[in-house]
């Protein structure tokens, strides 16, 4: 329930062994009007390199590639694009984007995760917030 007029949806990639995360489809509504997309740009459609409408931070902190926006197989839909993170551990790379809330509403988020060729999982790290 939101107690904010905003808030910031943010997740956190950290990959260890040359593995990518791969985010698609993210999705913030309001319960009470599903139909409306709260976020701009949730399917990374509108971008060609960056991820346009989106907020990329701590990238230096990446010793190999941080996010990006790619296409292909790995997104959830081949012909469309994706946001694609391979920063290697011990670096975090974050996105998100702040959207607008009614105090005292409910919203549903979701979205679509990959992690590429499995990896160790205690080499990868992937963080989901609402703040």
């Amino acid at each position: 329930m939101a107690t904010t007029t905003s808030a910031i949806i943010m997740f956190g990639f950290q990959n260890g062994n040359s593995y990518e995360y791969y985010l698609d489809t993210v999705s913030v509504v309001d319960n009470s009007a599903s139909t409306i997309q709260l976020l701009n740009n949730p399917n990374f459609e509108n971008s060609t390199t960056t991820a346009t409408s989106w907020v990329q931070w701590c990238t230096s902190t990446c010793s190999s590639v941080s996010g990006q926006i790619t296409s292909g197989t790995n997104c959830y839909l081949p012909t469309g694009n994706c946001f694609m993170d391979g920063c290697d551990a011990p670096g975090i790379d974050f996105l998100g984007q702040s959207f607008s809330t009614l105090i005292g509403h409910n919203y549903t988020v979701s979205f679509w995760l990959k992690l590429s060729n499995g990896g160790f999982p205690n080499a990868n790290r992937f963080y989901a917030d609402i703040v």
